[in-house]
C-alpha cells in the first residue's frame, strides 16, 4: 500500500470540506442579519397608507402575511407586526390577533 498517497487524498478531502464549511458558516452569518429594520417596514406601511387616501379610500386593512409577502422576506412575522403595530393611531383597530400576537394572520385597519 502507498501510505504517502493515501494521506495526501485524505488531506485534500479534509482541506475542500473545511472550505465548504467556512463557505457554508459565512452564509449562515449572513442570513441571520435582518434585512430590513421595524422603521423601514413601517415607512412601507405608511406609504401603502398615503396610496390609499389618495385613491380615496378611507380606511385600509392591511394583513401581515400580505405586508411581509410584498417585501421579499423570510421568517420576518414578529417584525412585521411590531411594525404593524407601531404605525397604528389612535382610530385604528385590530380586527384579528392571534393567540400569541404575531403571525402572518395579524389584521390591522387603519383609517385615513
Amino acid at each position: 500500500m502507498d501510505y504517502e498517497k493515501i494521506i495526501l487524498e485524505l488531506y485534500g478531502r479534509i482541506k475542500s470540506l473545511e472550505e465548504r464549511v467556512d463557505a457554508l458558516e459565512n452564509d449562515a452569518q449572513i442570513s441571520d442579519k435582518p434585512s430590513i429594520t421595524t422603521d423601514e417596514i413601517c415607512s412601507y406601511i405608511n406609504s401603502l397608507k398615503e396610496l390609499a387616501k389618495k385613491d380615496g379610500s378611507t380606511a385600509v386593512v392591511l394583513v401581515s402575511r400580505d405586508v411581509h409577502n410584498q417585501l421579499n422576506l423570510k421568517s420576518r412575522y414578529p417584525m412585521v407586526c411590531n411594525a404593524m403595530r407601531k404605525c397604528m393611531g389612535e382610530n385604528d383597530r385590530i380586527l384579528f390577533q392571534p393567540p400569541k400576537g404575531n403571525s402572518s394572520t395579524l389584521e390591522i385597519e387603519y383609517i385615513l
